[in-house]
Order: structure tokens, then sequence, then C-alpha cells
């Protein structure tokens, strides 16, 4: 169940929202824990960021504002370009830039270069999609891999995605980019729920990677308010007070 935030605080979240915002639309690349899904081993983020009329899930950004998600369930950073699917990210962002929109790109690996290759391989690849991003005229943002809710017995979180995710804002930092630090606030999030609470997130029971639909809602929102603080008072992101309050509080919402 989600708490009251005091009125002074709801207000000021409201008074947020509803600051004058440049037209804005958001591109996604990424994994599947960025991806849309609704089959076993799939789902991400995405739906709780963007929304979805398919799954009921609601947007996270004001209505009427353009969210593309162009994540691939099993890609790297290399076989995202190689399989085409990148190519269809240049697409959405050049039609979003011929709009005069302010586009950001969201860019968030791991899952999968863990398994194939060094860090550093994912970084000299997402070094090469910011280059061509921002030759479009758009802003990459990068973001950390999404926590898995693996945890030891003592409640802590096994991570075995610390480094890509250290090669994430690795990359951030070189290339001056935004960084959102999904990797750790997520981390964070789940120790503080316990395991209980954070695999009641998860697709399967024992799928601790990919999301349900109480999961994208939870992790959407703490992406989008990472975003928010990365770009304060810039964007057309709607605040969900009491789900923000559960998330800072370490309180499961589901």
């Amino acid at each position: 169940m989600f708490l009251r935030l005091s009125a002074v605080v709801l207000g000021f979240l409201l008074a947020v929202s509803a600051f004058p915002h440049i037209p804005t639309s958001f591109v996604l690349v990424g994994d599947s824990t960025t991806a849309n899904g609704t089959t076993p081993n799939s789902g991400g983020w995405g739906n709780g960021f963007c929304g979805s009329t398919n799954t009921s899930t609601p947007s996270s950004l004001a209505p009427g504002t353009p969210c593309i998600n162009t994540a691939h369930n099993g890609a790297t950073t290399g076989s995202f370009v190689a399989n085409g699917f990148f190519n269809i990210s240049i697409a959405a962002i050049k039609a979003e830039v011929a709009k005069g929109r302010r586009t950001l790109v969201t860019i968030q690996f791991g899952h999968n270069d863990m398994k194939i290759a060094p860090p550093e391989s994912m970084g000299a690849n997402m070094t090469e999609m910011v280059r061509q991003i921002r030759a479009l005229g758009a802003e990459p943002v990068l973001v950390t891999s999404l926590t898995r809710r693996t945890f030891f017995g003592n409640g802590t979180i096994q991570d075995a995605l610390g480094p890509w995710a250290d090669e994430t804002i690795l990359v951030a930092q070189r290339l001056g980019t935004h960084l959102l630090d999904l990797h750790a606030k997520s981390i964070a999030y789940c120790e503080e729920i316990g395991p209980d609470a954070a695999h009641r997130l998860n697709r399967e029971p024992n799928d601790n990677t990919h999301l349900n639909h109480n999961g994208t809602i939870v992790f959407g929102r703490i992406l989008a308010d990472l975003m928010a603080a990365s770009f304060p008072y810039q964007l057309p992101i709607v605040p969900n007070p009491p789900l923000t309050f559960n998330i800072t509080n370490g309180i499961p919402s589901f």
C-alpha cells in the first residue's frame, strides 16, 4: 500500500510536472531489461517508463510524449548493431529530430555483454553508439544495468554485473554524457525491501532478471525519477509521489 506524502511535498512535485518543457521525445536502446515483454524470459522497465496500452501500464511521461522502445531481447552492444536493431533506433531518432523535438536516447546494456566479452568491449561499442547518436542531433543518456534480483543468504545482492556498470559509468565520464545509475539504485532498493518483495517483481518465479507488470511499474518509476533528477525541470516526466516515496524509503509497493 502506498504511504501518503505531506501536502507540501505533493504540491512541489505537482508544480514540477507543470513546468513548461521543450517538446521532447525518448528513444530506448538496450537489451531485454529495457525491452517491452509479455512472455517468459522477457520484460524490462521500458513499459513502466513509456507506458503501454497492451498491458495497461501507466506512462511516466506527460500525455502525447513520444517514447519509442527499440530495445531487443538477448542483445549485446555488438549484436544490437550487427543484427540491424540499431538501424531501427537510428531511424526513430532521425524521425523525432526532424520534427524539431529534443530527442533523448537511453542506452543500457551489460546483461548479455558480460556473457561473451570483457567490459571494455562493451564500452567501445557504447562509445560508437554515443558518437552516432550525437551526430544525428540527439542526446545520449547512458544507463547502468538493472540489477538481477539474486541474493546471498544475508540479504545482499549477488552482483555479477558490477564491472559492466562501472564501464558504463566510465564511458559516460569520458564522453560527458548524462548518466543514470540504475544499477546502484536498483540494488539499494532490492536490498531494502528484501528477497521476498523483490521476487514478487519477477516475470517468472525463478527469473530474477526480467520483470512482471508490477516490476515494470516500479523500475520504470526509478528510471523516470533518475532521469528527472539528471535533467531538473526540463523533461515532461509526470510525478508519482506515493510510488517515489515508497522507493525512496525502501517500502514494497506490491
